[in-house]
């Protein structure tokens, strides 16, 4: 390019970046796309985002205009500018291509590849978490501390917990008195912790769920897992977690198809744990929701009482 005319073309190149930028990622949040990346709660940064980068669009435009008047200097090199040469950085065109290359691959390859969340691939590579993690102490147990409420001390004497799982205990009570356990949504990854933390408890009640299919190795024919996909904050730290399902129409189901799942619990051995599993009743395909992600919630247990 002509050196008269470069300045022009690096402002309008600048633009055209920030441009892209702004307008894809304001796209993402006014869809609702953004949730495919993020946890619901740093939507709010996401949106500062957007209007710094709408910001610094406007600077850039102003300077780019400017720049076909009269170019836009800015140094203090102690003299004027009213003479020949440029203040333009001394780079070639190829080192040019590859800074401007960083920004613009990845603005193309999210505008160009489709928004979809991850489901069975993830769990493939991160392994799919059947029973929860350990909310027990790595010195030993522990004390059993004295429950709250008002529930008879029959279901107290049930729910037996020390300070590590008092909180799932609370949880766990509130779901043995339900005629349907329904794992919706909200606190499905504490609801799956408190019944695999007491899992005998639960046998032979009816339970609800709606998950991806998935398999791994060592499942019998008839076996198949339930899974749902958890995110703390972004999809970096997604985890998927699931119940296995029996059922004899097991092949039927192709794996990451939705289902929704009536069934009962009962009790299995899972690579040394105790942990619930699902005798299906009733497998019906299920639509995939628009966000497939459940998110931990850290406070549950104040929202118990």
């Amino acid at each position: 390019m002509g050196k008269a005319y470069a300045p022009i073309v690096h402002h309008f190149l600048k633009l055209a970046i920030l441009i892209g930028f702004t307008a894809f990622t304001a796209y993402l949040t006014i869809s609702g796309d953004i949730l495919l990346f993020i946890a619901p709660q740093l939507t709010f940064y996401v949106n500062l985002a957007v209007a710094g980068l709408a910001v610094f669009t406007a600077f850039q435009l102003y300077f780019s205009i400017r720049s076909i008047k009269q170019p836009v200097i800015l140094c203090d090199c102690g003299h004027g500018h009213d003479h020949s040469h440029s203040h333009e950085p001394p780079r070639s065109f190829w080192k040019h291509a590859v800074i401007y290359s960083l920004f613009m691959l990845p603005l193309l390859l999210g505008t160009l590849l489709p928004n979809q969340a991850l489901a069975g691939s993830l769990a493939k590579k991160k392994g799919m978490t059947i029973g929860g993690g350990s909310v027990h102490s790595a010195s030993g147990p522990a004390d059993l501390v004295q429950l709250g409420g008002d529930d008879s001390p029959a279901i107290k004497e049930l729910f037996k917990a020390d300070k590590y799982n008092r909180d799932y205990a609370q949880l766990g009570m509130r779901l043995y008195k339900q005629d349907l356990i329904e794992m919706k949504d909200e606190w499905f990854i504490e609801k799956l912790q408190a019944l695999n933390t007491f899992p005998a408890n639960f046998e032979g009640k009816p339970i609800k769920i709606k998950g991806f299919i998935y398999r791994e190795a060592g499942l019998q024919g008839n076996q198949l897992i339930i899974g749902r996909m958890a995110m703390t904050h972004c999809i970096a730290d997604v985890s998927p977690y699931g119940i296995v399902a029996e059922t004899p129409d097991a092949s039927q189901y192709a794996d990451d198809s939705w289902v929704t799942v009536t069934g009962t619990i009962g009790k299995m051995e899972y690579r040394g744990q105790t942990v619930i599993k699902i005798t299906v009743q009733s497998m019906e395909p299920a639509a995939a929701p628009s966000v497939p992600y459940v998110y931990p919630d850290w406070d549950f247990a104040s929202k118990l009482k």
